[in-house]
């Protein structure tokens, strides 16, 4: 089917690819983004505009201002590998210090201007005539580009259950990843809606100055310590002058969170060890038997996203904290009703329910070829080929897309991957002087088949219902090492696309 561009134009015969001209539109200026950004711009692409609905760049640690946000991965792996950070205050450090590094990185490479702030992307159209994507941003404008590059994530999107009565709730509300500052908490009843990743952050802070606080638990996670310590000026200053020892510790960081991959298949020694871990540090932060089982999850350990804290569990030692495990049935003017009929009083409300990850590129629609829509495609579940690109989606891109999320290493790695394999894709449309490149659905298919098989032996698959997966597979987990992915991506397999020559 041919179609007539949207400007009326007809297609042109001819044109000639090139570095400096390749009009790419990336979306998001997170980590994804802006590493993708430095890449290309060293290999010589000079056309870059980045989409960036916030105010500043930093994705994801820009949005998540909650008292407490950290990384989980410690900082000499959490950052570029062509931009080390000798000054990290601890090995895991908090959120202000992360949005700086980014905001650093995206100056010191000149990223920054190709940026355009407050500025989101509600389409993205491919013109199957004349072999462009048409981008029309949040400002209303519509622009033109040869390559679509979707760099926002799995975790942009809050997501708040549709509880029943919500609406009457008088006191303030809010997602953890939309934390409102404005509302003073300070000798307020507190009511947190979940006990995951961002739960066992934020707790420990609201335990120090909420007058009572509830923390609504669906189901119980596996928690191992944190261990976290502050570096001391000598030893900044240490990796500031001594580079390689900066480096050697990075990798060897790298070497123990690949050690920890095999803790996530089941029935192996490790996930044995990792369970023991996990129990023996409940059994010493909750002397209370009865707390301590509630706090004991039934599933695999890495089932559920594994999560680290020292000073979550002491948190329900306290008179003014409470563990709720009764489901909730209904919200209230004045609070929340459990299934048990108890109501829980409460002045403000925190949801700390996560992230649609299987809706993850909306609210931007998507249509590729013949005006195929990217969320019809997904309907029963995300997929990519090498998480990356998609059939029927010519010259279209994804940084952290479907099945390359981790859960033992960091995740800076798997994107400077992606990232690598984008840049040797654009190379090969420019040299080849290529209108477009699509991954073909027998490559697309045999890969997910293949990646759906070596994911059956993971603790993901054993039924938890965790954000992982949904309709029988996994949607946003790799199944391997983080060694195996960027051998995988080293060097793109151009026979499994199908490249267009004609303009």
């Amino acid at each position: 089917m041919n179609h007539m561009p949207s400007s009326g134009q007809p297609a042109p015969a001819a044109y000639t690819r090139d570095r400096a001209g390749l009009r790419i539109a990336i979306i998001g200026a997170g980590f994804g983004g802006i590493g993708l950004a430095v890449l290309l711009r060293r290999a010589g692409y000079g056309a870059i505009t980045i989409f960036e609905r916030g105010a500043r760049v930093g994705g994801t640690w820009r949005d998540n201002t909650y008292p407490g946000a950290a990384c989980d991965v410690k900082s000499h792996l959490y950052s570029y590998s062509f931009a080390p950070n000798a000054n990290w205050s601890n090995r895991f450090s908090p959120q202000e210090e992360i949005l700086a590094y980014i905001e650093s990185v995206a100056d010191r490479f000149d990223i920054t201007r190709l940026v355009r702030l407050n500025t989101g992307v509600t389409t993205a159209h491919y013109d199957d005539a004349r072999k462009i994507w048409q981008v029309t941003s949040s400002a209303g404008d519509t622009a033109e580009f040869d390559v679509v590059v979707s760099a926002v994530g799995q975790l942009s999107q809050p997501a708040i259950p549709d509880f029943a009565g919500l609406a009457n709730f008088a006191g303030a509300k809010f997602h953890a990843a939309r934390w409102d500052h404005a509302v003073k908490l300070a000798g307020k009843r507190v009511a947190i809606v979940g006990a995951a990743a961002s739960a066992v952050q934020i707790v420990p802070e609201l335990a120090k100055i909420a007058g009572h606080l509830d923390v609504f638990q669906r189901t119980p996670n596996w928690i191992i310590p944190r261990n976290n310590q502050a570096y001391s000026g000598w030893k900044k200053a240490f990796f500031r002058y001594v580079p390689g020892n900066r480096a050697w510790l990075r990798y060897y960081i790298y070497l123990n969170q690949e050690f920890l991959y095999g803790a996530f298949r089941t029935g192996t020694w490790r996930n044995r060890w990792m369970k023991g871990m996990a129990e023996k540090h409940l059994a010493a932060q909750v002397p209370d038997a009865t707390t301590r089982a509630a706090l004991t999850p039934t599933y695999d350990v890495g089932c559920k996203r594994l999560l680290i804290s020292d000073d979550y569990y002491p948190c329900f030692s306290q008179p003014d904290v409470a563990l709720v495990t009764a489901g909730i049935d209904h919200f209230t003017q004045a609070g929340i009703v459990t299934a048990d009929g108890i109501v829980h009083q409460a002045d403000v409300c925190v949801f700390a329910t996560g992230f649609d990850v299987r809706n993850c590129l909306a609210p931007i629609t998507i249509t590729g070829r013949q005006g195929r829509d990217m969320q019809a495609r997904w309907a029963q579940g995300p997929d990519a080929y090498m998480g990356v690109a998609v059939p029927e989606f010519p010259n279209f891109f994804m940084m952290y897309g479907p099945n390359t999320n981790l859960g033992h290493n960091s995740i800076i790695l798997m994107l400077e991957a992606q990232a690598n394999y984008i840049t040797q894709c654009l190379n090969h449309l420019v040299a080849g002087n290529l209108a477009s490149l699509e991954v073909t659905e027998p490559a697309h298919a045999r890969y997910n088949t293949w990646l759906q098989q070596q994911l059956a032996g993971t603790v993901w698959t054993t039924g938890c219902g965790s954000w992982y997966g949904q309709n029988g597979k996994i949607t946003a987990n790799w199944s391997g090492s983080v060694a195996e992915y960027a051998t995988k991506m080293a060097t793109p397999v151009f026979a499994d696309f199908a490249a267009n020559a004609e303009a």
